[in-house]
């Protein structure tokens, strides 16, 4: 199959309940890092994916930071996987990448995915603070110059989980987001995002 649209979630955190493994919250502290809401995610894609159920979903994230806690085959993308699944999406829709471990490898993977030719479109949807800097590695990071080429030529778009689930439903989600953005906890986050930013365009952001 080809000239497939696209929708990639990027992994963030995951924390065990009751047994098992989930996307974080911004009540959850997400990851290294602190907050990160990543299960806005997974909600932000089973919107948009409803709206086209043609497109496939790249659910994308290793073990990374949790490395060293995940059992087995346990990852970010499993994860993410088991609860899109969840909302109702088939599993047959839904690939994992299960190689990278941050926000660089994310983007490496998929680059190579899609110079595979098979995807005419990609939608990356993450949190609004991690927006910044996933668009600074793409623009000033010279090996992932072919995602640049895609997001000049409007191939590639990078989407807010907020601003999604905001549009289909901002009741249940306006005051959630409100006070996640108010918290002391996403300030941090914000401050820590804005200088890898700086670090990405000064050129010593310390790629892994």
């Amino acid at each position: 199959m080809k000239n497939l649209d696209v929708l990639v979630i990027f992994g963030g955190g995951l924390v065990k309940e009751g047994g098992r493994w989930r996307t974080t919250t911004f009540d959850d502290t997400g990851d290294n890092f602190g907050i990160s809401g990543d299960r806005l995610r997974v909600i932000a894609a089973g919107f948009l994916y409803k709206e086209n159920p043609k497109q496939l979903i790249i659910a994308s994230g290793g073990k990374g930071q949790l490395k060293d806690v995940l059992p087995g085959k346990i990852t970010l993308a499993s994860v993410i996987k088991e609860e899109l699944v969840k909302l109702g999406i088939p599993a047959k829709n839904i690939i994992k990448e299960e190689k990278s471990g941050t926000t660089y490898q994310q983007l490496k993977e998929l680059q190579k995915i899609l110079k595979g030719g098979v995807f005419r479109s990609a939608v990356v949807i993450s949190n609004e603070h991690h927006l910044p800097r996933i668009l600074a590695m793409i623009k000033y990071v010279a090996d992932l110059r072919p995602l640049k080429k895609m997001l000049n030529l409007s191939k590639l778009k990078i989407k807010s989980a907020e601003d999604i689930v905001m549009e289909y439903e901002p009741e249940a989600w306006r005051k959630i987001i409100t006070r996640a953005r108010k918290s002391r906890a996403m300030k941090e986050r914000i401050k820590l995002e804005k200088q890898g930013v700086r670090q990405i365009k000064n050129g010593t952001y310390q790629f892994k």
